[in-house]
């Protein structure tokens, strides 16, 4: 275990060590891992605390993180409620494969909108998004349905890549899903509903759409000459929860504040011990979970 923790510390030193290129702007395009406030635009304010400043966390997300340490300001675009005001179009809730307002389809045709038509080529476009697709296809029991799920939302996110591209996009990240069966939520539901292999199932759907995924990013390469680099978050997160004490952390399995029932888990401390937890609540990570995220994104930078 040493020495594999060796080698990935290690190379997540040199990655960060990487000269990212100077970029105009940073666009985001996704759900609540990266939402700094469109959600809560059109709701109301999220209580702070536990949620900092409308995030589902308790500080800074990962596209954030990645956004100051490349030296650009990132902030919500609120395209829910008027104009641009910030680049960071993703919505808390939203999906790849369906078509809500607040979905990817929207987030980007809103970016066209107030662009009149035209990705700035010297700007780095960022899509995290996929999640909530994937715990769509983990309620599903029938797989040929939960596969459709994941089939559709991997179509939305492909075109949305190649509609970026066609309005002059270059420089682009695609973030695969964190695993969906190691949320604290899907092993609620499994106990819940008496059925264990639910996380097993939910982390095999996880897999597919990634895969998936990657396979279309390939294409959209082939087709079109861009490069597009691919974040695997799945795999960073399987290694903090598999090596957890060598991250610091002491509980990989709870959430340490329920969104469900608004209150604290009692070894969370009314917040005091998030940097202990790997979780925010039983979906998202907490703030320092996203930072070790926001630094490997960071070097991974076009």
């Amino acid at each position: 275990m040493i020495h594999r923790m060796f080698v990935f510390a290690l190379s997540l030193l040199l990655s960060v060590a990487v000269q990212a290129r100077d970029y105009s702007k940073v666009y985001v395009f996704g759900d609540s891992l990266s939402d700094m406030g469109n959600l809560a635009s059109v709701t109301q304010p999220f209580p702070n605390p536990p949620f900092a400043g409308n995030r589902v966390s308790n500080g800074a997300v990962g596209v954030e993180v990645m956004a100051s340490m490349l030296g650009v300001t990132l902030a919500p675009s609120l395209h829910l409620i008027g104009p641009e005001q910030g680049t960071n179009y993703a919505v808390a809730g939203a999906r790849a494969g369906t078509d809500e307002p607040i979905d990817l389809n929207t987030q980007v045709g809103a970016f066209l909108l107030n662009h009149g038509g035209q990705a700035p080529s010297d700007a780095l476009y960022v899509m995290f998004i996929g999640g909530n697709d994937v715990r769509a296809a983990r309620d599903e029991a029938d797989f040929t349905t939960a596969l459709g799920i994941i089939r559709t939302a991997v179509q939305g996110e492909e075109q949305a890549l190649r509609t970026l591209i066609g309005a002059g996009a270059r420089h682009i990240m695609v973030i695969n899903v964190p695993n969906i069966g190691s949320i604290p939520e899907t092993q609620l539901i499994a106990e819940q509903l008496g059925q264990p292999m639910l996380p097993v199932m939910a982390s095999w759907k996880t897999m597919i759409y990634n895969r998936k995924l990657s396979r279309a990013v390939k294409r959209i390469e082939r087709d079109t000459e861009v490069d597009i680099v691919e974040a695997d978050l799945f795999r960073l997160f399987s290694n903090i929860l598999r090596d957890a004490d060598a991250y610091g952390y002491t509980n990989t399995t709870e959430a340490c504040f329920s969104s469900r029932t608004m209150s604290f888990n009692p070894g969370c401390n009314y917040g005091a011990n998030f940097d202990s937890y790997v979780f925010f609540d039983e979906i998202h990570p907490t703030a320092v979970t996203h930072a070790k995220a926001g630094r490997v994104l960071y070097g991974l930078a076009p």
